[in-house]
């Protein structure tokens, strides 16, 4: 999404854009704008030799310069970018591992990859940290660039009515407390742990009508299957909502009273800046960028992974105290107005991009 949205916001016609997947999961493909040159080389798992057709690539297309997100690819695409003439940038966003540095022989492979990129860049400082950490590059290499969300897209609603008459188009309850959360249904992101911080919540607010809750998930992911068998077993399936991908998070997350992201590891999330763009408030555990974006108390809660009863406690808080979540919201989308816009990412990928092609 980060990508799609990036490339969807380039207005100069000096710079033109192509995507690659060396994978053969394409879903991307969907997300771009029409015109856009999508290839994908097919290559699904660890391949020693993924840095040839990718040559080739670079090199038929004349590519100026070659922007790879993460580690997994940044090997193969420098290697690449050296050998086709083109310059290589590399943009690190994290990782799902706990692992605070890497083997020998992974650093030394990330060692050279650096050794053959022209600029490297993080999403955040507690990324930037996390990448000296794993690979021993030192921060001062690393530039800043934070990521941008649509603030004019991403927004706050209007009244109360709008927010009613939302909830009912988009078939979500129209009263009641919506606990929203956007993101991949894998192990990282901890919706197992999500699941039984609900149902506590569910038994602890049963008697309030006027508070019935209800967790919204979006997005899709190996553990669908899994995690609605779990709400059926804690008895909280009429209360979770299983949205699927979806094309219209804006309007979700616009309706929803507090967000919640109970992820094991994340970077920068664009989820959290989005839903802090639409003025709700946050409850989400203390790891890499959240501590950058939520102050406690302010624009929402942070607390220790796996600590289900501080979230519960939380919600609670916000659940009891409507004055309360309207205050956090308002803060929230006032720090990304004024720090996350996605103008400003734009134009700093503009000029990197612009001062790296420059360079001989």
């Amino acid at each position: 999404m980060g990508v799609a949205r990036l490339i969807k916001s380039f207005q100069n016609d000096n710079i033109i854009h192509s995507v690659c997947s060396i994978s053969s999961n394409t879903p991307l493909k969907e997300l771009l704008p029409e015109g856009i040159d999508f290839y994908s080389l097919g290559i699904n798992g660890r391949s020693y030799s993924a840095f040839v057709p990718l040559f080739r690539l670079l090199k038929s297309n004349k590519i100026d310069v070659a922007h790879v997100n993460n580690l997994a690819p940044w090997f193969d695409v420098a290697l690449a970018s050296r050998f086709a003439g083109c310059k290589c940038v590399e943009t690190f966003h994290g990782i799902e591992e706990k692992t605070r540095t890497f083997p020998v022989s992974r650093r030394l492979i990330l060692k050279i990859a650096f050794a053959l990129t022209n600029r490297i860049t993080a999403v955040s400082s507690s990324t930037r940290d996390r990448l000296e950490e794993l690979s021993g590059i030192k921060k001062n290499r690393i530039t800043i660039i934070t990521n941008g969300v649509d603030t004019n897209l991403f927004k706050p609603v209007s009244s109360d009515a709008q927010k009613e008459e939302l909830r009912l188009a988009l078939k979500l309850p129209a009263k009641g407390f919506l606990v929203g959360c956007v993101g991949a249904l894998r192990p990282v992101k901890d919706h197992e742990g999500l699941l039984k911080a609900f149902a506590v919540l569910k038994a602890r607010t049963g008697d309030l009508v006027s508070t019935e809750s209800y967790l919204v998930l979006v997005g899709d992911g190996p553990l669908v299957p899994e995690l609605r068998a779990m709400s059926n077993q804690l008895k909280i399936q009429d209360r979770v909502l299983f949205m699927g991908r979806r094309d219209d998070v804006e309007k979700i997350l616009r309706v929803t009273d507090v967000f919640v992201l109970n992820s094991k590891t994340e970077g920068m999330s664009y989820a959290i800046l989005e839903a802090m763009s639409s003025g709700i408030p946050i409850v989400a555990t203390d790891v890499g960028a959240n501590r950058e974006l939520i102050r406690q108390g302010v624009e929402g809660y942070l607390y220790t992974p796996g600590d289900l009863e501080g979230l519960v406690n939380y919600l609670l808080t916000l659940i009891d105290d409507k004055s309360l979540v309207a205050k956090m919201g308002g803060a929230a989308r006032n720090k990304i107005v004024e720090n996350y816009s996605f103008e400003g990412m734009v134009s700093a990928y503009e000029r990197l991009y612009r001062e790296v092609a420059a360079k001989g």
